[in-house]
């Protein structure tokens, strides 16, 4: 390939580039996760906290502009899932990486060259919206059937003050088991 042909490759790419950037679509997307602090971005976009955008432009926005979208998309579902609208229709392997990153799985499925370890990543930080929790310290609702001297115990746990509820009292249990 010649050098003039090249170049002339790379024109019409950053072309391109620049009309993705003004998509709609695009905005949008970068918008939510500049605004929920995922991304930084030098453009001049405005932070869109309350916007929802569809899933498949969210999905759109990431392969046609800016791959880091679908490394930190994941993490903004679970944390701010109002925002993001056909959550129903998205793709199998979106599903199976949400359903494993809130799960706290240790490994899960790549998407489209992007690692487990680097979405699960972004799903567990802290956020400058501290109204939200890393997804590895989500509380995950089990059912467990109990004995009732077991629940009794349990409830010595919480009258001796080293627990609120039920719930913290197992917890507290199980950590003491694990210290032993």
């Amino acid at each position: 390939m010649e050098m003039n042909e090249f170049l002339k490759k790379i024109k019409t790419k950053a072309q391109q580039n620049n009309l993705n950037r003004k998509d709609k679509r695009f905005q949008k997307t970068i918008g939510i996760l500049k605004a929920k602090g995922f991304l930084q971005t030098n453009l001049d976009i405005p932070a869109r906290t309350g916007a929802k955008v569809d899933i498949e432009d969210a999905l759109w926005a990431g392969r046609n502009v800016e791959p880091r979208i679908l490394e930190v998309l994941p993490a903004a579902i679970i944390h701010y899932r109002a925002n993001f609208l056909g959550l129903d229709n998205a793709p199998k392997e979106i599903q199976t990486l949400l359903k494993a990153i809130r799960n706290n799985k240790k490994t899960g499925p790549d998407f489209e060259g992007i690692t487990y370890k680097k979405m699960k990543h972004w799903a567990n930080i802290p956020l400058k919206d501290k109204r939200t929790k890393p997804a590895k310290d989500l509380k995950v609702p089990k059912t467990l059937r109990l004995k009732h001297d077991t629940i009794s115990k349990l409830q010595k746990i919480i009258a001796t003050g080293n627990a609120k509820d039920l719930t913290s009292a197992v917890e507290e249990a199980v950590l003491k088991y694990e210290l032993s």
